[in-house]
């Protein structure tokens, strides 16, 4: 699309073979924390934090959302980068990202600089993930634009291209469609050379492209089946731009929640809060498609999606703000599933 001043695509040297797993830390997005008080919430999403760090998660995440699905209610919701600027004092390692940001609730020179400090603050631990939005409720409670999806696409892309300059130049002068910079300072930059930038969404016309374009890793939360197609697509995407299929890391990011029986499942689809979110005729799908189930089956829907070439997994535990889940998977999913040939 003949974007101006677009750096180099820098993601190649992060490939790996070996398979990465990632843990939401609780904020209160899904309804976890009603009934909870503030500090009490906080208290908890540390204390889960510092948990997935101790049992070897490899990164920590947020949702940027501010408020609750699949309903509105006046409760918590913890906003992204305060929360992962506040939980970058509480841990040591574990990488630190958002699942994603949209890139049209912030200013895209804010953006830059917030998340260049949540990298300086918390070491060089920042994954910065980005998409286009799509929370329309939530844009118009807050008074955001919610322009048409095309524009919405276009801020996305506009805003890849000048978070990666203002983290690598001394100064950025930038006018696009949307946006507009005049000689703008970005400091401190990140202590990371160049931050990984995850590119959410599974638009395959569109959102794929761009990602093939300027993603060091993409995100989708589907099926396998599904999983598998949109890799073909990006794959096409990646050919067309010139660029190597393999250096895109493709990632998932399912809901998992482990029970001991099938009939342990089956009661807890059958709860007032078991299942999908999204209502009850949802449920055999959602199923299908997430990581619920015995720990057998879990283990079967991991290994499924790394033969399908999935790189790195960034779990949603339905249990929280309980832990057992989160720590069961990564003592006994992780060290079960065989890793891709090198």
């Amino acid at each position: 699309m003949g974007l101006q001043g677009r750096p180099p695509l820098l993601g190649e040297h992060r490939l790996t073979s070996a398979i990465a797993y990632g843990a939401f830390a609780p904020q209160g997005w899904k309804l976890e924390y009603t009934g909870w008080s503030a500090a009490d919430a906080w208290a908890r999403t540390v204390e889960i934090s510092k948990l997935a760090e101790q049992v070897g998660y490899d990164h920590l995440w947020v949702y940027d959302h501010v408020e609750t699905v699949p309903r509105r209610e006046a409760t918590h919701v913890f906003e992204a980068f305060t929360a992962l600027a506040a939980l970058a004092q509480h841990t040591e390692r574990i990488k630190l990202g958002q699942l994603v940001t949209c890139a049209s609730y912030r200013n895209a020179g804010l953006l830059a600089k917030e998340a260049a400090g949540v990298d300086v603050v918390s070491g060089g631990r920042l994954i910065l993930g980005l998409g286009a939005g799509w929370y329309e409720r939530e844009y118009a409670a807050y008074g955001y634009p919610y322009l048409p999806a095309r524009e919405r696409l276009r801020v996305l892309e506009e805003t890849l291209v000048v978070v990666k300059r203002l983290w690598t130049e001394e100064t950025v002068t930038y006018d696009g469609e949307h946006l507009h910079f005049d000689g703008a300072y970005c400091d401190p930059k990140p202590i990371q050379q160049l931050p990984e930038i995850w590119v959410g969404g599974g638009g395959e016309k569109v959102t794929l492209r761009i990602a093939a374009e300027h993603a060091d890793k993409t995100n989708w939360q589907v099926g396998l089946e599904q999983f598998v197609h949109k890799s073909q697509v990006l794959r096409e995407h990646c050919e067309h731009v010139g660029r190597d299929f393999a250096s895109v890391v493709r990632t998932h990011g399912p809901d998992c929640c482990l029970f001991d029986t099938e009939k342990d499942l089956a009661a807890w689809l059958a709860s007032p809060g078991g299942g999908s979110l999204w209502g009850r005729d949802e449920d055999e799908t959602y199923v299908r498609d997430n990581f619920v189930g015995t720990v057998d089956q879990v283990v079967e829907k991991v290994q499924a999606y790394v033969d399908a070439g999935c790189g790195e997994f960034v779990l949603w535990f339905r249990d929280y703000p309980a832990s057992e889940s989160m720590e069961r998977f990564a003592r006994e999913v992780i060290p079960r599933i065989e890793q891709p040939a090198s």
